[in-house]
């Protein structure tokens, strides 16, 4: 009960909840509307929900543009060159992205006109977000494995030592998983790969509910 108290506490925990429920909502839709029976009534209040929840992740998303760019900050001052080059751009761009999500919540509301350019704009950014993590976690492993090779020098890459190397790295691994089930869902928007509902909704609940574990085990977390 406690870890749950936790959870919803922050605002980070609530994000993930509406985002499983969400895309979880996206799935069931998906679902009933495949198998061509009479629920246009029922897909039309799962739509509805997974409308809300989507409008209250943006709403508590409000002010985090500036936490990333405070964020940047702090990564610029860090000693590895890879790592301090590809955060820093990440949390820059991730604030960028923010900033937009912002408007185009304003323009869900009808607070202000908002051109769907601006839609394609802010996917971008996000799928950026999402290569520089991955970029981030793939040089976290390598890292990992260069250690490990250190200690036995005879030993070359294999699938032994991958495993190895995730297994002694989890929160880099389990992270990486994550940002590659997270990326078709930007990269469908802008055409990149062929949109598909079904595809979107399990994507985004799995990553969604990998994102939830990690944050209740802060360990499965990379650092920086």
């Amino acid at each position: 009960m406690e870890e749950y108290l936790a959870f919803t506490n922050k605002s980070v925990g609530r994000d993930k909840i509406y985002r499983t429920t969400q895309f979880a909502c996206k799935l069931l839709a998906w679902s009933l509307k495949s198998n061509g029976g009479d629920y246009a009534s029922i897909i039309e209040k799962i739509k509805k929900l997974e409308s809300h929840a989507g409008l209250g992740r943006k709403f508590l998303r409000l002010g985090r543009s500036v936490h990333s760019l405070n964020s940047a900050q702090g990564a610029i001052n860090l000693l590895d060159p890879v790592l301090r080059v590809t955060l820093t751009t990440f949390y820059i761009n991730q604030g960028v992205y923010l900033f937009l999500d912002h408007y185009l919540w304003m323009g869900k509301l009808g607070l202000v006109t908002v051109d769907s350019k601006w839609e394609m704009t802010a996917a971008r950014f996000y799928h950026f977000s999402i290569c520089l993590s991955i970029l981030r976690d793939l040089y976290l492993l390598q890292q990992t494995q260069l250690a490990l090779q250190g200690k036995d020098e005879e030993e070359g890459f294999n699938v032994m030592s991958l495993y190895e190397t995730c297994k002694e790295n989890p929160a880099a691994t389990l992270d990486l998983i994550r940002n590659l089930i997270d990326l078709p869902l930007p990269a469908s928007k802008l055409g990149y790969i062929a949109n598909h509902d079904g595809v979107v909704a399990i994507c985004g609940l799995m990553s969604s509910l990998i994102g939830a574990y990690q944050l209740l085990n802060p360990k499965l977390k990379p650092k920086p």
